[in-house]
């Protein structure tokens, strides 16, 4: 497209045709039903012809309206037409850079013209009650190792609100106020370790309710530590050490809330699942500021971020980046040349441990336990389990995250990006080497360092940028990770890293040591 064709004022155009979406919802494709009368139709003949006339019709009218709804968006929007059908033909930079756009239109929409938070917040602080009433909404104090429980308590009732600049203050485990002014980077080192602590996978669930390095108790619920109902265990990793959420996550706390006699299991649940939401929110939240994250998501949760409602999508062979040797043993069942029924004495059931020897047994279709798994059947044996895996076990937990994320970040942004690109989105380019000289360009000096009049950078700039130059990629990476905590490069250059990379001179202060992301500091 690039060499070919001239994409001058494409983005501008898209934007464009974006905001004529937003002011146009009747534009937005309805199906649903359409599944219904497509499986019905081999039906109607049993139905009486008045009946058959009437489905006729619907289905025809249905059709009708569905043609007039894709002309009109084919109108108001052929370039974003392009995006979500063809996405293919236009570069990634550009989708990135399009993307970007339309989160910028967006905050411009929702910020009252401020894209700038301070300026935001000057705006918020000098409006009437209720909105200095919404701005202190925005501000919250978090605790050291108690990261995500204290962003949960302090920002899950904004909702959609989280789009919004908000302000932290770090409290460190002996409870005094850490030092620093939020100028962008504390939001980030808050919102890169939400991520850290809500996404990592724990194998061992320690009981940290009597630790004596917290000057506080752990986290509870009615009483029982979180840890040990596994509320910090709510996302797994395969072999490759790719993130998807836990399948057993809410079986696994029914099962501990029955060993804790915990009668109201509903209101529980329905905690986990707001847990699930908001994890989907900061993730959002980190996309919308343009904040990278060091994340690594399998492949078949990636898929259902770009096509969250359809669930075939998935299919057998995503089964590898779950469960690789469940996935051989599938392959080797339907390449199987005996007679499998007697072989294998297989039905159509699929059992699921819960807890340490808990076993639960799951029908993969009614009375699927008195089916047995033939070879006329194997194939579709083969597709429910996938499905069961895949699909239905997490089926609660994803839809949830989903709706924390797509309350932050528009679905229909999402779906011009497949999952290696949605990859690089969250977590950047692992490929690219790091770009010494675009790093120095959109650096910012401050103090002594301040570049003068004449262009010329201090003595002291110029060995710095010598000893990076020298130094490999891996070295490089190391430096930039311990600066902005992701070891990185922003997909479209260090011109959109936020907070910029700045070096400034600590004054006459002869102690003091490089500004760093703490998340990724060494411990004490």
């Amino acid at each position: 497209m690039g060499k070919h064709l001239t994409l001058d004022g494409f983005i501008t155009a898209v934007v464009q045709e974006e905001e004529n979406r937003r002011q146009h919802p009747e534009a937005e494709t309805d199906d649903e039903g359409d599944e219904d009368y497509r499986m019905g139709r081999d039906s109607r003949a049993a139905m009486d012809p008045a009946a058959r006339h009437h489905a006729e019709y619907t289905r025809r009218e249905k059709e009708l309206k569905k043609k007039q709804r894709a002309n009109f968006k084919a109108v108001i929007g052929p370039r974003s037409e392009t995006l979500q059908n063809l996405p293919f033909m236009i570069p990634f930079d550009k989708r990135v850079e399009i993307f970007r756009e339309f989160v910028v239109n967006d905050q411009t929409t929702r910020r009252n013209g401020h894209t700038d938070p301070d300026l935001w917040r000057f705006s918020m602080m000098n409006g009437a009650g209720v909105e200095g009433d919404r701005l202190s909404k925005h501000k919250a104090t978090i605790r050291r190792k108690h990261e995500f429980q204290d962003a949960y308590d302090a920002f899950w009732k904004l909702g959609e609100g989280l789009k919004e600049p908000i302000q932290i203050k770090f409290m460190d485990r002996f409870g005094a106020e850490e030092a620093g002014i939020d100028g962008g980077g504390v939001t980030k080192e808050f919102l890169t370790g939400v991520c850290g602590e809500a996404f990592s996978p724990v194998t061992d669930i320690p009981d940290d309710s009597n630790d004596p390095e917290d000057p506080e108790d752990a986290d509870h619920y009615e009483g029982i530590p979180l840890t040990l109902l596994g509320v910090k265990n709510m996302f797994k990793e395969n072999p490759e050490h790719l993130l998807y959420p836990n399948p057993t996550m809410l079986e696994e706390v029914k099962h501990k809330l029955g060993e804790f006699h915990v009668s109201d299991i509903r209101s529980a649940i329905t905690d986990i699942l707001h847990r699930y939401e908001f994890c989907g929110r900061i993730l959002g939240k980190c996309l919308y500021e343009g904040i990278l994250v060091d994340l690594s998501f399998a492949p078949f949760f990636l898929l259902k971020w770009s096509q969250p409602s359809t669930a075939s999508a998935v299919g057998v062979n995503d089964l590898r980046d779950l469960d690789a040797e469940m996935y051989r043993h599938l392959m080797a069942l339907m390449d199987f040349e005996g007679d499998v029924e007697s072989t294998f004495h297989l039905d159509f059931t699929i059992n699921t441990q819960i807890a340490p020897g808990k076993m639960e047994t799951y029908n993969l279709k009614p009375n699927g336990d008195s089916i047995p798994v033939t070879n006329a059947n194997r194939l579709e044996y083969v597709h429910l389990v996938s499905k069961h895996r895949l699909v239905k076990e997490p089926a609660v937990q994803t839809a949830a995250f989903l709706k924390g994320l797509t309350t932050i970040i528009d679905p229909y942004w999402l779906k011009m990006f497949n999952q290696s690109e949605l990859q690089k989105l969250v977590g950047g380019d692992t490929g690219s080497p790091i770009d010494v000289e675009d790093l120095r360009r959109n650096t910012i000096y401050g103090g002594v360092y301040s570049i003068g009049h004449d262009g010329e950078e201090h003595e002291t700039i110029k060995l710095f940028w010598q000893v990076m130059h020298g130094l490999d990629d891996s070295d490089r990476r190391k430096v930039l990770r311990f600066v902005t905590s992701v070891a990185r490069a922003p997909l479209l250059g260090f011109r959109v890293l936020r907070p910029r990379f700045s070096i400034r001179d600590a004054g006459d202060d002869q102690t003091r040591l490089c500004s760093a992301s703490k998340n990724h500091l060494p411990p004490d």
